[in-house]
This record gives structure tokens, sequence and C-alpha cells, in this order.
């Protein structure tokens, strides 16, 4: 959990710096890096999915 609540803290920093940028190649970076960091959300996210699902079908056969 906390590794979920770095990423929204980041996100929201990066978000308001990414707002709040005055020169327009800063702000351009700074966006960048926020879509990379939703698409690594987004993997991070579908990985432990995955991981759950597998568990879940592994436990469902163990007590099943």
């Amino acid at each position: 959990m906390a590794m979920l609540e770095n990423f929204i803290e980041d996100y929201a920093t990066l978000r308001h710096q990414a707002d709040a940028e005055p020169r327009a190649q800063e702000a351009a970076r700074l966006r960048h890096k926020l879509w990379r960091k939703e698409i690594g959300m987004a993997v991070v996210a579908l990985g432990a999915m995955a991981m759950f699902v597998d568990a879940a079908r592994a436990f469902a056969t163990v007590v099943g």
C-alpha cells in the first residue's frame, strides 16, 4: 500500500509542477515524465493483478 501512496504523491507533485512551470520546455519535460510515471503505474497494477489472480487460482486448487 505504501508503494501506491508513493506513486500517488509523485503523480500529484509532477502534475502540480507541470501545471505551474512557466517555461514551455520544462513543462513539456515534466509532462513526459508524468506520462512515463502513469505507464509505470499501469504496468505495476497489471502485474499485481496477475499475481493475485494466479495466487487465487492456486489457492482454489488447494482448497477445492
